[in-house]
């Protein structure tokens, strides 16, 4: 979650807190309450398939709360979409994580890493907020200190994070987590009340592409 911005947080945070009320219906969401709109609309792949970006942040309880409902859904809808993941950059603390990141990328140990570094911060708390903690949380992972430190410092880490950045502008990204559906539709967390609500606007919003 960018800095300032706690009212997704809470408000998943105390849905954890008391009895499960009624979520909405797909045909109560509607634009301005549940999502908003990409203006201007941007640009996607060819070939069908709707993309689906996430934009998140580790040091992000709400992100680390809805991972494992949207990875379900990811696991449920993956011939019919292509996802991405964007670090979420709307703050200079966050793009230390973003390098972080891109570095795994780079490494081509993204999927390896992702859970548990999102372990590492958000339930036990460690501070990993140096490149000597990282790499040494890279190493718990299989990676060599050396290569972690080569990727972390490379040219493809500053570019990527760069490009984040730029994309992040474009696509009107003010909090993570936040995805964008389709080029067009712009989900964020502090629109609905809940985890699964989050998955049931998103579900909504590729199934009902122009």
């Amino acid at each position: 979650m960018a800095v300032g911005r706690y009212s997704g947080l809470i408000g998943l945070l105390l849905m954890l807190a008391v009895p499960p009320v009624v979520l909405g219906t797909p045909a109560d969401f509607h634009e301005g309450n549940h999502y908003q709109l990409v203006d201007p609309p941007q640009p996607v792949p060819p070939g069908g398939k709707v993309e689906v970006l996430e934009f998140f942040w580790y040091d992000c309880q709400t992100c680390f709360i809805i991972e494992p409902a949207l990875r379900q859904w990811l696991d449920r809808n993956a011939g019919g979409i292509i996802f991405k993941r964007m670090p979420a950059i709307t703050d200079e603390r966050m793009i230390f994580l973003a390098r972080a990141y891109y570095a795994a990328v780079a490494l081509d140990v993204q999927d390896k890493v992702h859970g548990p570094l999102y372990v590492a911060i958000n339930r036990h708390k460690r501070k990993l907020d140096s490149e000597q903690t990282l790499a040494i949380f890279f190493q718990e992972q299989g990676v060599r200190h050396q290569a972690f430190t080569n990727a972390f410092r490379s040219n493809f880490v500053a570019v990527k994070v760069r490009q984040a950045r730029v994309l992040g502008q474009r696509y009107g990204i003010r909090g993570a987590p936040t995805v964008i559906v389709g080029g067009r539709y712009r989900l964020d967390s502090s629109m609905v009340r809940s985890a699964e609500e989050f998955i049931e606007v998103l579900d909504y919003l590729v199934k009902n592409q122009p």
